[in-house]
């Protein structure tokens, strides 16, 4: 059957690469946790999967249930920790699937102890000053006594989340981190010494923060997203794992001077009298246009102004493209003959992040692998990532 000729592309060997790169800035003492939640950070969740357990990455996080079981059905085997993102009830049911539930109150234990396993492994999430999801530091203590006295149940890890992206951030991280890591010398000193601890994410592993944790999870960064201001944190060799997002010429329209291209006004250019029409708009994860932004796309290597945006097409000035043809590939990002627009760039002139932009296509655009990793592409599997040329 056709499908809408718009795609993203990833580098899997960027992948490997950054996955390197961080396991020698964490150091033999840390762990490399990868966070693949949200489907991989819109990448495609099995494939970036198959590719870290094959780089010996210590496991995976995820909050995404359905995400989880569908890597443990293709064949997962590395550790799968979770998020929280589920009831209490579910526990028992994803302890059967062999993945690691998150446990922050009374509840979560109870339901853990239920699930007739003889050690089923659970993982405290501390709040240490987010105040999003997690067990308080004055509770902390308490809750993990009564896991570690509960029969049934063995305590996996401890961890915590403290992200962050400016110097003001930082600091209030660092004085959280200190009263984490506080808890963990009280529970040390009562013998209580689980086998993972985490303290840091991507931001305090960049900024070269004190870790006395023995993990670390990682997530913006494996993927070549930077979660810092600029100058904040260490610089390091990492590649973006999006090198492309795509699409392709479905209508050339050419209009006499005059005519009224402007849709009621809401197109950015009157004046354009050749536009071309790509199958990708809103209900693709594309953005609208937001005042004050000048975003671009590649067509045979020229750079042609995007004026419009509905629920399933994009409109392009295509002035500057005299060649053009229906069926021409387009780039919001990546390579056009020699020109090049990076994720960041586009990102920007769309008034958006990477992550959001990544975010707005994940799971609604195809994910074609560029450039595999190894000699060839990781199994083919439902709704697997297609190879490509370069």
């Amino acid at each position: 059957m056709a499908e809408r000729p718009s795609w993203i592309e990833i580098d899997l060997q960027a992948l490997a690469h950054n996955h390197r790169q961080l396991q020698h800035l964490a150091g033999p003492r840390r762990r490399v946790i990868a966070s693949i939640k949200a489907n991989a950070y819109g990448h495609g969740a099995l494939d970036i999967a198959r590719v870290l357990e094959a780089c010996g990455a210590f496991g995976l996080w995820t909050g995404h249930v359905p995400e989880a079981l569908a890597l443990r059905r293709a064949g997962i085997r590395a550790p799968i920790f979770l998020f929280g993102g589920y009831l209490p009830q579910d526990i028992p049911e994803l302890l059967r699937h062999d993945l690691i539930p998150t446990i922050c109150d009374a509840e979560g234990l109870a339901a853990a102890a239920s699930s007739g396993q003889s050690a089923a492994p659970v993982i405290v999430k501390v709040d240490s000053g987010l105040g999003r999801l997690g067990v308080s530091l004055a509770e902390a203590g308490p809750l993990i006594r009564s896991i570690v006295r509960t029969d049934g149940v063995r305590l996996a890890g401890i961890y915590t989340h403290l992200p962050f992206h400016d110097r003001c951030g930082l600091e209030w991280a660092a004085a959280c981190a200190a009263k984490f890591e506080g808890l963990l010398t009280e529970l040390h000193h009562e013998g209580i010494a689980p086998e993972i601890s985490q303290l840091w994410g991507s931001s305090g592993l960049i900024a070269g923060l004190a870790d006395g944790t023995n993990a670390v999870c990682v997530g913006h960064l494996l993927y070549g997203l930077l979660p810092l201001e600029a100058g904040l944190g260490r610089p390091l060799d990492l590649r973006s794992v999006c090198t492309g997002i795509k699409s392709r010429l479905i209508h050339i329209g050419r209009h006499p001077p005059g005519a009224d291209l402007a849709i009621a006004g809401r197109y950015r250019s009157a004046g354009a009298s050749v536009v071309g029409v790509l199958p990708l708009g809103l209900g693709d994860g594309m953005t609208a246009l937001r005042t004050g932004t000048a975003p671009v796309a590649l067509v045979r290597g020229a750079r042609a102004p995007i004026i419009g945006v509905s629920l399933e097409h994009m409109v392009l000035d295509l002035a500057a493209v005299p060649r053009a043809a229906i069926g021409d590939e387009v780039a919001l990002v990546g390579h056009s003959r020699e020109a090049m627009i990076t994720l960041a760039e586009c990102a920007a002139t769309l008034a958006r992040t990477p992550l959001e932009l990544l975010m707005g296509f994940s799971g609604r655009l195809a994910v074609r692998i560029a450039s595999p990793f190894g000699t060839r592409s990781p199994p083919t599997h439902s709704g697997a990532a297609e190879t490509i040329g370069p």
